[in-house]
C-alpha cells in the first residue's frame, strides 16, 4: 500500500475545513479552539471591575469613556485539543470494493491532518479486540508523512470488542478530547456500553461508520456458505428474498441503536459508503456545519 493516503486534491479540501471540538474537550495549551477559560487570548469575552494590582494595559478605556468606570477586559483563550482517532482494523474491515479498511485509513489520515493543521495533539489508536499500539502524538501538518506511514502499516488483532476497547482506551488515555471512532460496526455487542463510557469521561464523540453493500444489502440467492470475517465461523443457508430482507432490517436496527447510543453520549454517527467519492466522505466525516452549530 502506498504511504501517501491524502492526494493534493484532498489536502486542498482539508485546508478549507476545520475540525470542530466543543470547548469543554480542549486542553491546556494555546491552539485553535475556544476554551471556557478566560485569559489573555485574542477574542473579547467579558468585562469585570478593575481592582488594585490589575494590569493597567487590560483596562478598557473606551468603556471607561462611556460609563466612567474602570473595567478589565477578559478574553476567551484559544486552546488546543487532544484528537484521538480510533480506527477499526479487525478482519471484517477487509471486505468491500474498495476494501473498507482502505477508506478507513484515508479518513483517519484526513482527520489527523485537520487536527495537526489546528495545532492539536493527534493520536491514532488502532483497535480490534482492544486497542493496539497507538501512535506518538502528531502536532504539526509537517508531520503528515509520519502519520500516513503509521496509519498505512498499523494493524490490530482479534474479534472486535468495543466495550473492551473503550475500557482499555480510558485506562491508557485519561485526558479528554475529541474521540472519532472509524469502524464498520460489524460486531453485534459492546457499542452502547463503550460509547456511554467515553461520553461519561467528557470526550467529544463521533462515530464514522464505513459501509459497503456486502454488509448492508447483500444480493445472494440459493444455497450459500458464508464465513464470518471476524471469527472464521462457517454458516450454510438458503438465501431468498425474505431472508435477505430480514437481514437488512437487523443491520439497520443495529446501526440505529448505536446511533442512539452515540447521541446519548453527546455525540453522533455518520455513514460513509466505500463507493462514494473521497471528497464527499471527508465532508461527511468532518461535519463542519453541524458541529459548529452546537
Amino acid at each position: 500500500m502506498s504511504m501517501a493516503l491524502l492526494d493534493d486534491t484532498l489536502r486542498r479540501l482539508l485546508d478549507r475545513l476545520a475540525l470542530a471540538v466543543r470547548a469543554r474537550s480542549t486542553a491546556s495549551r494555546h491552539g485553535g479552539h475556544r476554551s471556557p477559560v478566560l485569559a489573555s487570548g485574542l477574542e473579547l469575552a467579558d468585562h469585570r471591575p478593575y481592582t488594585s494590582g490589575d494590569d493597567f494595559r487590560r483596562i478598557d478605556w473606551k468603556a471607561f469613556a462611556r460609563h466612567r468606570q474602570l473595567a478589565i477586559r477578559q478574553f476567551e483563550e484559544e486552546r488546543d485539543a487532544r484528537v484521538y482517532v480510533l480506527v477499526d482494523l479487525s478482519s471484517s474491515m477487509t471486505r468491500g470494493a474498495p476494501p473498507k479498511v482502505d477508506i478507513a485509513r484515508r479518513l483517519t489520515a484526513a482527520l489527523g491532518y485537520l487536527g495537526m493543521k489546528q495545532f492539536d495533539r493527534v493520536r491514532i489508536v488502532p483497535f480490534a479486540a482492544q486497542t493496539s499500539a497507538a501512535s506518538r502524538p502528531f502536532e504539526r501538518r509537517e508531520r503528515l508523512p509520519a502519520l500516513e506511514r503509521f496509519v498505512s502499516t498499523a494493524h490490530a488483532e482479534g474479534v472486535t470488542s468495543f466495550e473492551a476497547t473503550a475500557r482499555d482506551f480510558a485506562r491508557r488515555f485519561p485526558h479528554r478530547g475529541l474521540v472519532v471512532v472509524v469502524t464498520d460496526l460489524m460486531a453485534p455487542d459492546g457499542w452502547e456500553i463503550g460509547l456511554k463510557l467515553l461520553g461519561s469521561l467528557g470526550h467529544d464523540l463521533r462515530v464514522v461508520r464505513v459501509t459497503c453493500d456486502e454488509d448492508d444489502a447483500p444480493d445472494f440467492r440459493g444455497e450459500i456458505e458464508l464465513d464470518d470475517a471476524e471469527t472464521g465461523e462457517l454458516l450454510r443457508l438458503r438465501a431468498d428474498k425474505a431472508l435477505l430482507g430480514a437481514y437488512r432490517e437487523v443491520v439497520r436496527e443495529h446501526v440505529d441503536r448505536v446511533r442512539s447510543a452515540a447521541r446519548g453520549a453527546g455525540g453522533d454517527l455518520v455513514e460513509t459508503p466505500v463507493t462514494a467519492p473521497m471528497e464527499r466522505l471527508v465532508r461527511i466525516a468532518v461535519m463542519p456545519e453541524r458541529r459548529a452549530a452546537r
